[in-house]
């Protein structure tokens, strides 16, 4: 259900009933149930007054929420990484870089772009070694997906613009070492994405 969401097979606004979502997948109304809780603690589904439980509709402010947060646990992590982390296992944080490099020259499929700069994400939060570091991480991905969905729909210039020099520069300042760098380009990172997104959502 959360891909179906993220993907767009589950759109925003949409009503979900649980005896057509288990047929649908396949299951009894239990687990569909369940995940139905796990979506709303996620904030991808929400409990909406006489329409019951739809796929959420995310504002301006769910992603200024989310990317603050995002930017927050970076920053954190990022000290952590530069502390602890091997040559080799920042090393691993350049392969999605070269893998999203290749998709953007190769697919117009913006969702297999994006998912290679969350692997990038992930592995750098991961880095740290802090597990519900890692878990709030995740929740937080899953609604950047869904916002770069919608903001995607509504501005298709997005599909090409992914800017590599800034993942770059984190990268850069994660292998010199460099505290006051990595904070910046951490910064710049998410000045640069919010300054993408924010026109393609309406204010709350």
């Amino acid at each position: 259900m959360r891909s179906a969401i993220i993907g767009g097979s589950l759109s925003a606004g949409s009503k979900l009933i649980e005896s057509e979502l288990a047929e649908h997948f396949g299951t009894s109304r239990g687990p569909i149930r369940e995940a139905i809780r796990e979506l709303s603690r996620e904030g991808l589904v929400a409990e909406v007054p006489r329409r019951g439980t739809v796929v959420s509709t995310l504002t301006a402010r769910d992603l200024a929420e989310v990317y603050a947060i995002r930017e927050g646990l970076e920053l954190t992590a990022s000290r952590s990484v530069i502390n602890r982390a091997g040559d080799a296992e920042l090393e691993d944080l350049a392969e999605p870089l070269r893998a999203m490099e290749a998709a953007r020259r190769s697919t117009p499929d913006y969702a297999a772009i994006a998912e290679h700069d969350f692997v990038f994400h992930r592995r750098l939060v991961a880095l740290a070694g802090n597990r519900r570091m890692d878990e709030i991480n995740e929740t937080m991905l899953a609604l950047t997906g869904l916002l770069l969905r919608t903001a995607a729909e509504a501005n298709p210039t997005l599909r090409s613009d992914l800017d590599r020099p800034v993942h770059e520069a984190m990268l850069g300042a994660l292998r010199a070492r460099d505290h006051r760098r990595a904070s910046e380009a951490i910064e710049a990172h998410y000045r640069y994405a919010e300054e993408r997104l924010f026109a393609q959502f309406a204010q709350d």
